[in-house]
């Protein structure tokens, strides 16, 4: 073999290797992906019919006289807590009864239970090595699983979103495209950073209910201490500490584009801090 030969065989040699990593972590995002598409069918089927239900019974409070006038009787800090502030529009009712307490504490859970399976999880179900056994890096598949639970996670909004605009249209309700889109996609930043909290513990952690009851707990915390501090000006200090305070209205204003970036850089921060925990511990199998 001539030297020019060698080098362009050792040159297509390097081109394979790193083509095969790129190659393993999109597998494992598309393989991910697949494997989560039930629960993306359960929990946006559940989602998107309660909030079909919400948008269906809008037209017989919106028809109560004097129902918008009832809700301002109520105490100023509950209506602050619960975001109660027009609930004679579609998307003041809609903020209220889904986007300020259901749905984001409900739907977090989703990429909690997924990430906190990648590893920790994997683990226990002894299927960790196999996993390891592919031409796959350490830290390829703590972003793999991360990836697909973002795009997991997209789609339950797009499944729920869909319902509830449907159901505005058939009804006669004016929810305009814009307004319902902004709603649901303002939830992915926050949801995502509880499953990126979860990955972080999957990485650190060797067993699954740590990984999940660590950001369960995070998640209400943060939830109450924006809530209470609403309700008492002693305690308004700490909500700045919670990420429901940089959550907002977004159905109603339109989505904050700063807050939304910044919640997901700090959830790209926690999945690095993730990558750097899992390379350096060791595996059980």
């Amino acid at each position: 073999m001539s030297a020019a030969q060698a080098v362009k065989k050792r040159a297509g040699r390097q081109r394979v290797e790193r083509r095969a990593p790129r190659d393993a972590l999109l597998a494992l995002i598309s393989h991910t992906v697949r494997m989560q598409l039930r629960g993306v069918l359960i929990w946006g089927g559940i989602l998107g019919l309660y909030s079909a239900a919400i948008v269906a019974t809008y037209p017989t409070f919106g028809d109560m006289q004097g129902f918008d006038q009832f809700v301002q009787a109520y105490p100023k800090g509950l209506r602050e807590a619960f975001n109660i502030t027009d609930m004679s529009t579609i998307e003041g009712f809609l903020d209220t009864e889904i986007f300020s307490f259901m749905a984001p504490l409900a739907l977090a859970f989703f990429p909690i239970l997924a990430a906190s399976s990648a590893i920790a999880g994997a683990e226990e179900r002894g299927t960790i090595d196999v996993l390891l056994g592919n031409p796959i890096q350490r830290w390829q598949l703590v972003a793999g699983s991360f990836v697909a639970t973002a795009v997991s996670l997209l789609g339950i909004l797009a499944v729920a979103g869909l319902f509830a605009w449907i159901t505005a249209a058939l009804v006669d309700v004016d929810l305009s495209v814009e307004n319902a889109v902004n709603g649901y996609l303002n939830l992915w930043p926050i949801c995502l950073f509880f499953g990126g909290l979860a990955l972080l513990c999957s990485a650190i952690f060797h067993r699954r209910s740590l990984a999940i009851a660590v950001p369960g707990v995070v998640l209400l915390g943060m939830y109450l201490m924006d809530v209470l501090g609403k309700v008492s000006e002693d305690l308004e200090d700490l909500r700045p500490y919670s990420l429901f305070y940089y959550y907002g209205s977004a159905i109603r204003d339109g989505i904050d584009w700063v807050n939304f970036g910044g919640i997901t850089l700090v959830t790209l921060a926690l999945i690095v801090l993730a990558m750097i925990a899992f390379r350096r511990r060791d595996i059980y199998t």
